[in-house]
């Protein structure tokens, strides 16, 4: 088990991949240096040298961790040194044999293949890994690996609707199957829809999730998902985020502005999704889910807002925790 200074460092690891994803969604991936992916691999190195010999579970985080960077690189490769179709749901079979002729990507595919490997043998629930070892594969031109690969990833997680996608294209989707969702989240954001998301908690560990709405653009808007291996370090995120959302209140002035109105306003998010949700998993339970936009009360005599924190179970604690910054694969979405 990490300690707190190693478990800090895969967390930084972690939220720093969730920052390189980010560019990947919106910008198609920085033009030139990918610091944010050096930086990422920096605290895995920092990490790995400061754990306890013998630490399975920090070990098979860095397993992790480091399998999606690689992959990470290997986008950025494709997408910047080749000028390839290389995306989150996919890319082109062979597009290294058929579109790298002088071989620019074949280093970072050969990571992306091995790292992906390993983190395969340590981490056997999650579909992150497989999947991007799909894309990896695919991308070099083994077809048998590919699907090999995207089958794991259905096999872990029936809502991965990307690896049932690919699969498709190979001709190798089995015929007949109920699948639980058609679309991804973002697939189903695109079109107006409310995007589906499993019922039951994900995988052996207990932990917390953040659904986070930010805008992108003036016209743009998206979730980040942020993962938490304690209730605690998830509220007190939430209510920093949430602490200036709405404006404040006096208690000499009410409402519109008439003296005497003492009595904390409630303010609502004109969108149920304009806010912060937030998930409890527990292993073998449905997942518990509030809405924290809609709890949030405005302060008094100048003081910030607050979430009403009433009736959620913020206090039990989580059985078999997340391991600090492992991330997730949820519902079609990268977990950070």
């Amino acid at each position: 088990m990490a300690d707190d200074t190693v478990g800090a460092l895969l967390v930084q690891a972690r939220r720093t991949l969730g920052k390189c994803e980010e560019l990947f969604r919106y910008d198609g991936g920085p033009d030139g240096d990918f610091h944010q992916l050096t930086e990422a691999r920096r605290y895995c190195d920092e990490a790995e040298r400061q754990s306890s010999p013998g630490d399975a579970e920090t070990a098979a985080t860095l397993a992790v961790l480091r399998s999606t960077a690689a992959a990470f690189a290997l986008r950025h490769c494709a997408l910047t040194k080749v000028r390839s179709d290389f995306g989150e749901d996919g890319t082109l079979f062979n597009g290294m044999g058929e579109h790298d002729p002088e071989g620019l990507s074949r280093p970072a595919a050969e990571e992306a293949v091995r790292t992906a490997r390993a983190a395969l043998r340590v981490d056997a629930e999650d579909a992150l890994v497989p999947l991007y070892l799909g894309h990896a594969l695919t991308w070099t031109g083994d077809r048998d690996g590919a699907v090999a690969a995207y089958e794991e990833a259905l096999r872990r997680d029936p809502w991965e609707a990307p690896a049932r996608h690919c699969l498709a294209q190979f001709d190798a989707l089995p015929a007949d199957q109920a699948w639980p969702n058609e679309m991804s989240w973002d697939e189903a954001r695109s079109l107006g829809e409310e995007p589906e998301f499993p019922d039951l908690s994900h995988g052996r560990h207990g932990f917390a999730l953040l659904r986070v709405f930010f805008w992108v653009t003036n016209n743009e808007d998206d979730h980040r998902f942020l993962l938490f291996s304690s209730l605690a370090d998830a509220r007190a995120y939430a209510d920093e985020a949430l602490r200036d959302a709405y404006p404040r209140t006096s208690a000499e002035d009410g409402e519109d502005g008439e003296e005497g109105e003492d009595e904390e306003e409630d303010y609502e998010y004109e969108d149920p999704d304009d806010g912060i949700v937030l998930q409890i998993h527990r292993p073998g339970q449905p997942v518990a889910e509030y809405d924290l936009g809609a709890r949030v009360r405005a302060g008094v005599d100048d003081g910030p807002s607050r979430v009403d924190w009433s009736g959620i179970p913020v206090d039990e604690p989580l059985e078999s925790p997340l391991p600090p910054g492992r991330p997730l694969r949820i519902g079609t979405r990268n977990c950070f």
